[in-house]
């Protein structure tokens, strides 16, 4: 059973609930669309929020906020495009199971609509999240639909590599580790393997790190309080990614650790919009993994 309403997210920002009876949603309703709360119900809040930002903020404010939970940015990254405020009420609408959260956002030469489209599942601990951007200028733009969550501190979030092989006959590469001028190899929040990449949000290290896999692998997880919080998407092989090709992204500091999947770069013209989806799982009594063995008994336990 389903069951939605408005409510508070302490200790006055007003949200939508979207729960069943595993897992609970909040959805901002003064600024977004942001999730603000994912988690099991009564427990622990998977996401990271911003303090300062949700009691500070006002809906004049013309400067952008990050608030924290899941977001919809548009790649590649821009110091304007990008960091559009999004300070002011949305509009939300039920539609059977789904509930649509909807902004208009604007700044000189760009105008969007930002929608997610949540749906919940009637009982399991998984969620649908469509990822929506329309263009309302009178102009072509190129973009792509950037679906970002911010992790709670303190958890270890784990990347997985495409299929390995041995040397003989496998001659061609088949991805690419994309990094920025930041990222250091040499830091120690890395935990590197064969078959999959973990990294730990240490609140201790401050400096920022971050790192793309360009491969057909779609999905990332977040092994936290205990449980792990899972994203999925569908990777298109032939299709152009932003950001050297990486549909898949995670970036941290000393805050929270970033999620992030994009869709492929598309030119929209006025009045085209452009989807992306995400499916997101929860699982209980799933401590962090040491090694890649544990990782695929996770992964097989989800599958059944």
């Amino acid at each position: 059973m389903i069951t939605i309403r408005q409510t508070f997210l302490s200790p006055n920002i007003p949200v939508i609930n979207i729960s069943n009876m595993n897992i609970e949603l909040k959805i901002s309703l003064d600024f977004g669309p942001r999730i603000l709360f994912c988690g099991f119900l009564e427990g622990p809040n998977h996401f990271f929020n911003r303090q300062s930002d949700l009691v500070n903020y006002s809906n004049e404010q013309e400067s952008f906020h990050f608030f924290g939970g899941h977001r919809l940015w548009a790649a590649p990254e821009d110091p304007v495009f990008s960091y559009i405020p999004d300070n002011h009420p949305v509009t939300w609408l039920q539609k059977d199971s789904s509930v649509i959260f909807s902004q208009f956002v604007k700044v000189p030469h760009f105008a969007l609509s930002k929608e997610l489209e949540i749906q919940i599942h009637p009982t399991l601990p998984q969620v649908e999240v469509i990822h929506r951007i329309t263009n309302l200028d009178d102009q072509p733009i190129e973009l792509a639909a950037w679906a970002i969550s911010q992790m709670a501190p303190g958890g270890l979030a784990v990347i997985q590599l495409p299929k390995r092989g041995s040397h003989i006959g496998n001659l061609l590469p088949t991805s690419s580790l994309v990094l920025w001028p930041y990222t250091d190899l040499s830091d120690s929040r890395w935990r590197w393997g064969y078959e999959f990449i973990r990294v730990q949000q240490d609140m201790t290290i401050t400096k920022p790190l971050k790192f793309g896999l360009a491969s057909d692998q779609g999905w990332l997880a977040y092994f936290n309080h205990g449980q792990m919080f899972q994203k999925q998407t569908h990777v298109q092989p032939s299709a152009n990614y932003p950001d050297r090709g990486t549909p898949i992204q995670i970036f941290l500091d000393g805050d929270f650790l970033e999620l992030e999947t994009m869709g492929p770069l598309q030119r929209l013209n006025p009045g085209q919009t452009i989807t992306h989806q995400e499916t997101w799982h929860l699982v209980s009594d799933c401590p962090p993994p040491r090694n890649a063995q544990q990782i695929k008994d996770i992964l097989e336990k989800l599958e059944t």
